[in-house]
């Protein structure tokens, strides 16, 4: 962990993002005032004591809101993440250890997924199956098992015909125990740089969606609706854009930065 946080970049975004996560963490537990409540006395009223971020349209506080937005966008990037990795790291593992015709067509289908800008997939997707919050995280994990699967074979592919894993079949391991024992502890590195940097993605997407009115929606607190909404209040509420527009860009930052810093400290993703 020293080393680790000998690193700019990391102990940068740890930073940002251990306070992105005492937000979250607080919200389980109380937030100022109700993220749906409305006191239409109060709207847009600038930040004061009582509202120290001020409040939007309908008088509802906006530190509520952002803070149950980080929880909205947290989760949902986690989960899209998450899943991405899983079936990524399936996919990957079996067409870079066996390769093959088994190879050429999971590639196939990869390069296929790959040729969509991720964004346009997602709202492909949505458009599908409809908007909300799991066929939102089912769309941002579609976008993010290209990349995982990429990842994921490359290693495969440099690792398999090494000297350890030739030394296991020797002693009688099947193929299952030499990818997911002896092959997958060595490519967690790149893995879990890839998941930073996809974490930000997802949140950035998922944001996105949001604006357009693809992802979550209204009453939900998410940092895209929030912004969506405060674009006609630009001048008569400049601080109402400003808020989630920073914390959005807090959240892809910590992220990013935690990924280029394990990137710098592994080497570099392939």
């Amino acid at each position: 962990m020293k080393r680790y946080f000998s690193n700019p970049s990391f102990l940068i975004g740890s930073i940002i993002l251990f306070m992105m996560l005492a937000l979250l963490v607080i919200s389980f537990f109380h937030t100022p005032y109700d993220v749906t409540a409305m006191d239409l006395a109060n709207k847009l009223a600038k930040p004061s004591q009582e509202h120290f971020l001020g409040t939007d349209q309908f008088g509802r506080d906006i530190l509520s809101r952002v803070m149950k937005g980080i929880e909205v966008s947290l989760l949902i990037g986690f989960m899209a993440v998450s899943s991405g990795l899983l079936f990524g790291l399936l996919i990957g593992s079996f067409s870079g250890y066996f390769g093959g015709r088994l190879d050429e067509i999971i590639m196939k289908i990869i390069d296929t997924l790959m040729a969509f800008p991720g964004v346009l997939l997602a709202m492909m997707l949505i458009a599908v199956f409809g908007n909300g919050l799991l066929n939102t995280i089912i769309a941002l994990s579609v976008m993010a098992v290209p990349r995982f699967a990429r990842i994921t074979r490359s290693g495969y592919m440099e690792l398999r015909d090494s000297d350890f894993v030739k030394a296991e079949r020797i002693r009688g391991a099947g193929s299952l125990r030499i990818m997911f024992s002896h092959i997958l502890p060595n490519i967690v590195s790149e893995l879990s740089a890839t998941a930073s940097l996809s974490f930000a993605s997802a949140i950035m997407s998922e944001a996105g969606l949001s604006y357009l009115g693809l992802g979550m929606q209204p009453p939900s607190p998410s940092l895209g609706i929030m912004l969506s909404e405060a674009q006609d209040y630009m001048l008569r509420a400049p601080w109402y854009v400003l808020i989630p527009t920073i914390t959005i860009a807090l959240l892809v930052i910590a992220f990013n930065l935690i990924g280029d810093g394990l990137q710098e400290m592994n080497g570099g993703v392939k």
